[in-house]
């Protein structure tokens, strides 16, 4: 029987013969004017956030998929933005790439099961700064041609691994972003301690990002040491209140205690914080009245706050709660 990998590789054989026909290259293509490497480096930890509408795995993720407002969040989360290219298995298309792109200051990858150097071309005249190759898809001969054809492009390659014998192959060829893939592609089970049993085996030296599995910042705090980054996408996907799920992962669920003004209620929130506290305790010197407290949250709705209670029974903190 075959592999999801397999059925996937099947049509995208159909998938790319489409698509020369449908969008026939320039004679000349711009090269890359994005360093994506580059913003890979900036921080001690890196974020490629993902605009993926669908999966294999989990099917439809983000019904609503508003690639300008997910654009927009990820502008001010993400150090690069992945876009997935695949049509039929994760709903995406290249014309994605051009929006986002046009959309963001970012550094753009194309997600896609890249195997011909038209896909190579397609996602550079859309706008992508990198792209992705998975020595699983490519052979060695196929692997190098679209390399340097990538690079002759001034564009970055994330060359995913997921195996021990992948890894073996890519330390005899040439690479520039290391991808270490926590999916296996013929089960689609994830395991983030794959992270942990192949980034040994790589040079100490090299820029690797753990791809897939990611879903909290405990897993961001417990990988970071070994990694340069992460790739995200279905968690965050899933999300109705993306904005909320980046600062989640990326900076944890923090919270400032002991307001009692507006202004300082909507500085927290702009600040990226998750909870704001309301102190409901008289003899603290930061106590609110609930009346006051109301008008707080109502007027910044999308902090979330906690009430903060000393020795109170249930049903007097059910009374004198804010009622909205």
């Amino acid at each position: 029987m075959p592999s999801v990998l397999e059925n996937i590789l099947k049509d995208k054989l159909l998938e790319v013969s489409a698509l020369k026909k449908n969008h026939p290259l320039p004679a000349s293509i711009n090269p890359s004017d994005r360093d994506f490497k580059k913003a890979l480096l900036e921080k001690k930890t890196n974020f490629i956030l993902e605009c993926k509408k669908a999966s294999p795995s989990k099917g439809l993720i983000r019904k609503d998929f508003d690639l300008l407002k997910i654009a927009k969040v990820y502008e001010k989360f993400a150090s690069c933005i992945s876009v997935l290219a695949d049509s039929k298995y994760f709903l995406g298309s290249y014309e994605n790439i051009k929006i986002v792109s046009q959309h963001s200051t970012k550094p753009i990858l194309c997600k896609d099961f890249i195997f011909d150097s038209f896909q190579v071309k397609l996602a550079r005249v859309m706008g992508a700064n990198a792209v992705l190759l998975m020595l699983s898809v490519l052979d060695d001969k196929n692997y190098l041609e679209l390399f340097e054809l990538a690079k002759s492009l001034n564009m970055s390659v994330l060359t995913e691994v997921s195996n021990k014998q992948e890894i073996e192959r890519l330390l005899k060829l040439q690479y520039d972003i290391i991808g270490i893939n926590n999916r296996d592609l013929h089960t689609l089970k994830t395991d983030t301690l794959h992270t942990l049993e192949l980034r040994p085996l790589l040079p100490k030296d090299a820029l690797i990002i753990s791809e897939s599995g990611i879903h909290s910042h405990a897993q961001i705090k417990a990988l970071a040491p070994y990694v340069n980054g992460f790739l995200v996408g279905s968690s965050l996907m899933k999300e109705k209140d993306l904005k909320k799920a980046c600062i989640k992962l990326i900076l944890g669920e923090n919270k400032v205690c002991g307001l009692t003004r507006i202004k300082d209620a909507k500085a927290v929130y702009k600040n990226h914080f998750i909870y704001g506290g309301l102190i409901f305790e008289k003899s603290s010197p930061r106590y609110i009245k609930p009346k006051k407290a109301l008008k707080i949250t109502k007027a910044v709705k999308k902090l979330d706050f906690v009430g903060v209670f000393v020795k109170d029974k249930i049903k007097k903190i059910a009374k004198n709660r804010p009622k909205a």
